[in-house]
């Protein structure tokens, strides 16, 4: 666990989440509303969102998104022309065209891209704050904000699924995977699942890269030939510096002939925590939802399950409630409504008739909505109330009290 003297400012990596809740459910079950709005992504990013607050109970939380537009990373990846691709059955080295950075990421599902507004309003309506910064990714800028709240003593959660967050572990901040049983990722673990320290992520990753961000690294390696190399020579630079005392010849080769590619990758690896972002620590406290601003949200998505959560709990005080043995226990009543009141009446009847009983199936995932049933059954008791925790249930069998009603 990180340490931090301040709380915990958890920092949500969005659009990887995102895109992992919307291929997940592309797999399993299309959801949508009745008039055909998308809804699958948006459903699991919420209810992610929701268990992570009531695992952690986060003091600060925000939630990271791209701007979308080209970065800085775009302008870098111009340098790279041509890149080197192993083929293993050859044994060669081909040169090839470098498509760009990202160039083998397919544009946003339009069915996805109808869900980011609606996710937006969920969080808002959840008061976390939105943060991105034009010309960065999300993670510049939560790599930006964890360093500066690591420096003012705040312990940081990076909520995120890629690999590449663990470059910013360190004893304040750790990378928080909730889809695997909320993984914690300290150094220790960082170490353990990647073989080597967090300072030394990024040259693991340059000469392995990365096939989805379409960073080259250095052909033929790997990811076990990558922590080998690191862990031998201790950096990307000292591997390139050393490739001739590399024994094996795939490797040997692919340093010598790819010393600037591989540098090009570790820079378009590398987090960068230089962004011009302002933490703001008091737009990140953590508090009490909108709850009419998530009703509307659930509403229109038709998010029934989520909708009973928002239903009030009911507060139970004091009761007086008695059964009416004369006349003048059914007028106490009558006479203690004020001015412009209300009398509440309820009646009981002998049975619930079998529409009632469907109506009433706990199983089915509707609201518990008041329904307009009419019973077939008598009239047994009449209840009467004027206001909250107060009531008096007059028999209908008794003459007495029952003649008070007429």
């Amino acid at each position: 666990m990180p340490h931090g003297e301040r709380g915990r400012i958890f920092l949500i990596d969005s659009m990887s989440f995102i895109f992992r809740a919307y291929h997940a459910m592309a797999r399993q079950r299309s959801m949508s509303t009745k008039t055909g709005v998308p809804t699958a992504a948006t459903y699991v990013f919420v209810n992610m969102l929701r268990k992570l607050r009531d695992d952690f109970s986060p003091e600060y939380l925000a939630a990271v998104f791209d701007v979308g537009a080209r970065t800085f990373r775009d302008k870098q990846a111009e340098a790279i022309t041509h890149v080197r691709k192993f083929d293993a059955k050859t044994q060669t080295f081909q040169e090839i065209a470098y498509g760009g950075y990202k160039a083998n990421r397919a544009e946003m599902p339009g069915d996805l891209a109808q869900q980011i507004p609606y996710i937006r309003r969920a969080l808002e309506a959840y008061r976390i704050p939105i943060l991105q910064s034009e010309g960065y990714e999300a993670d510049d800028v939560i790599g930006t904000l964890a360093e500066k709240a690591a420096a003012q003593s705040y312990a940081v959660y990076v909520v995120s699924s890629d690999k590449d967050m663990l470059q910013l572990v360190d004893e304040r901040i750790c990378v928080l995977n909730p889809p695997k049983d909320n993984l914690i990722c300290d150094a220790a673990k960082v170490e353990e699942i990647l073989g080597v320290p967090p300072n030394r992520v990024v040259d693991v990753m340059a000469l392995r890269g990365d096939s989805i961000d379409n960073i080259p690294g250095a052909p033929g390696i790997g990811d076990k030939g990558s922590v080998e190399l690191i862990k031998r020579f201790g950096s990307v630079e000292d591997a390139l510096d050393r490739a001739a005392e590399v024994e094996k010849k795939t490797y040997r080769e692919s340093l010598l002939h790819n010393r600037d590619v591989v540098l090009a990758s570790k820079q378009l690896a590398t987090i960068d925590r230089n962004v011009p972002v302002e933490l703001n620590v008091e737009a990140m406290v953590a508090g009490e939802p909108d709850g009419d601003a998530l009703r509307q949200v659930f509403t229109e998505l038709e998010f029934t399950s989520l909708l009973k959560d928002l239903l009030p709990t009911m507060q139970v005080g004091e009761v007086q409630y008695r059964g009416a043995k004369s006349p003048a226990d059914v007028d106490s009543v009558l006479d203690s409504i004020p001015a412009g009141g209300i009398l509440a009446i309820a009646l009981e009847t002998a049975s619930p008739t079998l529409v009632e009983d469907e109506l009433a199936d706990p199983e089915e995932d509707v609201l518990p909505l008041t329904a307009n049933v009419a019973s077939a059954s008598p009239a047994r008791d009449v209840a009467l109330s004027s206001g909250p925790g107060t009531a008096v249930t007059v028999s209908l069998d008794s003459s007495d009290t029952g003649d008070a009603l007429k």
